[in-house]
């Protein structure tokens, strides 16, 4: 596997190579981070009052929404009958749209939040494990992938690189991954899950993020006064 450790036999001054240990150690810094900082979230932000109102305020705009779409079409052939139905309808969406921006707006802190202490996590181990080779690649990667692969690493490509369980020889030094390549695996998956067991999720309708403000009508009237062209944005919304 990929992950399968290797010895480094380098023809000059050594790199430090990464132990089981330290992966195991990355893996538990992030996913305790991860678990300390939705715990916060959810007694900070998720347990308040407010959250708990902004919950009800949206169940009742999706009531009200959803009898609104329900109510049959008015038989009159009067257009200001059926120009109050719309409205009413219209009325009822923009309801729903606030309500689900307000709740939106809630979860959009935290996972701002997050981001910045895992940056600044990042830093700190990234700082640690500098020029720590974690893994040697069976392949060498195209130059895109290996500027993340190699990151913080400066091998020389006269480097032996050697498997520790096979005397074949490697092609080359650039097949060796950086502290990067792993925090990178533990931020897709681990993190992820952790997540996915403490973290509070958004509600139906209020789980679009900042896209949430964008529907609103506060949002539009904004994107409108920066000369946006709000329609095209809802036209292209259409076709996602």
């Amino acid at each position: 596997t990929i992950l399968k450790s290797y010895h480094i036999l380098l023809s000059a001054n050594s790199n430090k190579i990464m132990t089981a240990s330290d992966i195991l150690y990355i893996i538990s810094t992030v996913s305790i981070t991860q678990a300390i900082c939705d715990t916060i979230a959810k007694k900070v932000v998720f347990s308040s009052e407010v959250y708990e109102s902004r919950l009800s305020s949206l169940e009742r705009a999706r009531i009200k929404r959803s009898k609104a779409l329900a109510s049959p079409i008015p038989n009159s052939t009067s257009a200001k009958t059926l120009d109050k139905h719309a409205k009413k309808i219209q009325r009822a969406e923009e309801d729903y749209a606030m309500a689900a921006s307000n709740v939106s707006q809630k979860h959009v802190g935290p996972n701002l939040a997050t981001s910045v202490v895992f940056l600044i996590l990042y830093r700190i181990l990234n700082i640690e494990y500098s020029g720590t080779v974690i893994a040697i690649l069976p392949f060498e990667p195209w130059g895109i992938v290996r500027r993340l692969s190699m990151r913080g690493l400066t091998l020389d490509n006269d480097y032996v690189i050697q498997a520790a369980v096979s005397t074949e020889r490697i092609r080359g030094a650039n097949q060796a991954c950086g502290f990067l390549f792993v925090y990178l695996l533990c931020t897709m998956s681990v993190k992820f899950i952790v997540h996915k067991i403490f973290g509070q999720k958004a509600p139906p309708g209020a789980d679009k993020g900042l896209m949430n403000m964008v529907d609103d009508p506060r949002g539009q009237r904004v994107l409108q006064s920066l000369g946006v062209d709000t329609d095209e944005i809802n036209e292209m919304k259409k076709h996602l």
